[in-house]
Order: structure tokens, then sequence, then C-alpha cells
């Protein structure tokens, strides 16, 4: 009876080891996809967080570096030789796959500071109407790259013409928005990059002064 006993206690005392290194394993395995899964969550928090920041830099950095010169060329002198080379521009860009998403990425809203200047170079077809609009707005650091509560906004029309340029320079520090449209008689509106070219481009400070934003109002 005694060796029934003890074969008895070591059977289950066996079977215990079993069930408690089975239970470590897999404790030992839910602890570390916790681990894996955490570590994965802080990686596209890190990396949301990081792309936020590129995205929303893109619309301040060009008011404190000039960009261009990285590449070898001033923002003014790449609004030169727009401004220049107007008259060959083409209307209707190539369009490729890739094009909606580039139209959507745009930049149609920049950071200004006092005295810079901002081009908008025009491409037409005859018996057009521009219509350029500049709105300013209110100051709130990262959210107005969102959304334009407008302090003030000036609108300029240009008629009977089909090339040319129109630099606006800002006498006050800011988020400004700006837009485009172009309509034809009687009132056809037409598309960007389909039937008329606007670029818009900083211009530096060293763009000939055509017409002031003051205060916008």
């Amino acid at each position: 009876m005694l060796l029934r006993f003890s074969k008895k206690n070591r059977e289950r005392s066996w079977t215990q080891i079993l069930i408690e290194e089975s239970e470590n394993s897999l404790l030992h395995r839910k602890a570390k996809r916790k681990h894996t899964f955490r570590r994965m969550y802080l990686s596209v928090f890190v990396a949301f967080t990081a792309s936020f920041a590129l995205y929303s830099s893109l619309f301040y950095v060009g008011a404190f570096l000039d960009v261009g010169k990285i590449v070898g060329i001033s923002q003014s002198v790449r609004a030169e030789n727009t401004q220049k080379n107007v008259k060959s521009m083409t209307r209707a860009k190539p369009r490729t796959i890739l094009s909606p998403f580039l139209d959507a990425l745009s930049t149609n809203r920049i950071y200004m500071r006092q005295g810079q200047t901002i081009q908008a170079t025009y491409s037409l077809p005859k018996n057009s109407k521009l219509v350029l609009n500049i709105k300013q707005c209110k100051s709130k650091p990262v959210f107005e790259i969102f959304e334009c509560n407008a302090v003030g906004q000036q609108t300029i029309e240009i008629k009977k013409r089909t090339t040319g340029s129109i630099n606006f320079t800002v006498s006050e520090s800011g988020f400004y928005y700006f837009n485009d449209q172009v309509t034809r008689p009687p009132s056809t509106g037409l598309k960007a990059f389909h039937d008329y070219r606007i670029v818009w481009q900083r211009g530096g400070k060293k763009a000939p002064i055509v017409r002031s934003l003051s205060s916008l109002r």
C-alpha cells in the first residue's frame, strides 16, 4: 500500500508540474503578446505624431526658410522665372493616375510674415474671367491649417487677359487662404489644369510689389 501511495503521489506531482509549465508558458506568451501590441501601438502613435508635425510644418517653414535654396534656386528667382515664361505656359497639364491626389494636396494656404509676397501667375482661355480671393485668418496656430475664420478678405477680378501675374504683399503676419475661379460667358465654370492654369508661389521680399494686402477689410 505504501508503494502504491508513493506511486500515486509521483503521478500527481508529475501532472501538476506539466500543468504549471503549461500555465507559465501561456502566461509568458500572453505577456509577450501584450508587450508586442503595446510596442506596435506606440510605434503607430509616434509615426502618426511625426507625420502630423511634418505636414503642419509645411505650411509655416516657407515663411522662415527659403526652401528653394535647398535645391539651388531661391523662391524669388522661381517666381521671376515663372513670370517671364508665362506666355509659354500650357493651360492643360498632363494628367496621371496620381493627379487627383496631387490636386487634393495642392497648397492653397500658407503662413506669411509681414512684407512677404505671394505671386499668382495665370494662363487663361480667351473671353474668360479670373477671380482671385485672398483671406486672412484669425490666429489659431495649427488649427488654422484646417479651418479659416476670416478676419478680412480681398477679391480681384481679371478680364480680357489670357496671361500674366499678380503679386500680393502682406503688411501683417498671419495665415492666409487663397483660391481662384475662372468662368466664361455666360457663366460656364472652367476646370483647373484642364481649361486654365494658376501657379501660386512665394515671391519673397525681392518680388516686385503690384498690390498690397494692407488690412484686407
